[in-house]
């Protein structure tokens, strides 16, 4: 019999022992589905309870579509100078082709400030100053009630992300004022309008004025636009003029500064 009560005993200790690892596994594997893996799926943004077991987390409808939506997006970037150099080139072929010049770029300084135009185009019934930004994904004034001249910022939605940027068009008002205050201290009399032109191939724009443009439908406004061909500018002797403005020597290349 007492050999019989020292192997019972011993029974209940490895059971208790047993036991007691139970409860701690299954404390610890409380603590790391409650307290852990929240913090986990937050840094990583994966699903961690699908991962390791199989169940999804629950979210909210909109979350869940807000997440999909996500990641259907393709993703984007901003444009390059390539792009930029792409554009100009472009422009510079338009404008040798159809009986204008073109002056790049179009940094003007008047007044102890300079204008951040990339070019200017010069045609017979005027000059139209081009003011380039390379935003990729999805374009907008960032309040669509607005009139857009009046619009604060513009939005720019780019891989799931929603960000501002100066409204540009007021960025072209500055700049065209600097501009006709040097054209007229140089004599060049002459109509100049600016227009934002997004040259990132990848930019999508939406509820802008008809006078913001990409590249392709402002070599359309240049080509439909009557107006620019039709005057008396004599465009070669204005060109010389910004050229100079701008800081320009005659090989095409910008004077830099002492």
């Amino acid at each position: 019999m007492g050999s019989y009560t020292k192997i019972d005993s011993g029974k209940e200790q490895t059971m208790s022992d047993h036991s007691s690892q139970q409860f701690l596994f299954v404390g610890f594997l409380l603590f790391f589905m409650i307290i852990l893996i929240p913090v986990l799926q937050k840094r990583t943004g994966k699903d961690i309870t699908h991962m390791l077991f199989g169940i999804r987390s629950q979210k909210d409808p909109a979350s869940r579509e807000a997440a999909s939506k996500t990641a259907r997006e393709p993703r984007l970037r901003n444009g390059t100078k390539s792009e930029l150099t792409s554009f100009v080139a472009q422009l510079l072929r338009f404008t040798s082709k159809n009986g204008m010049r073109l002056v790049a770029p179009g940094t003007i300084t008047h007044g102890g400030q300079t204008a951040r135009l990339t070019a200017l185009v010069v045609a017979p019934g005027g000059i139209v100053g081009v003011y380039c930004l390379g935003f990729g994904g999805t374009i907008a004034p960032a309040n669509r009630r607005e009139p857009a001249g009046t619009s604060h910022a513009w939005r720019q939605h780019i891989n799931g992300e929603d960000k501002s940027f100066d409204n540009p068009l007021k960025a072209c008002q500055e700049q065209a004022e600097l501009i006709r205050l040097a054209m007229e201290q140089a004599g060049i009399k002459a109509g100049l309008n600016v227009v934002t032109v997004f040259t990132n191939p990848h930019a999508t724009l939406e509820s802008v004025p008809s006078f913001v443009y990409n590249p392709k439908s402002f070599i359309q406004y240049l080509k439909e636009n009557g107006d620019l061909k039709n005057g008396s500018l004599d465009i070669h002797q204005a060109a010389l003029k910004l050229a100079e403005l701008a800081g320009i020597h005659n090989n095409g290349k910008k004077k830099k500064n002492p």
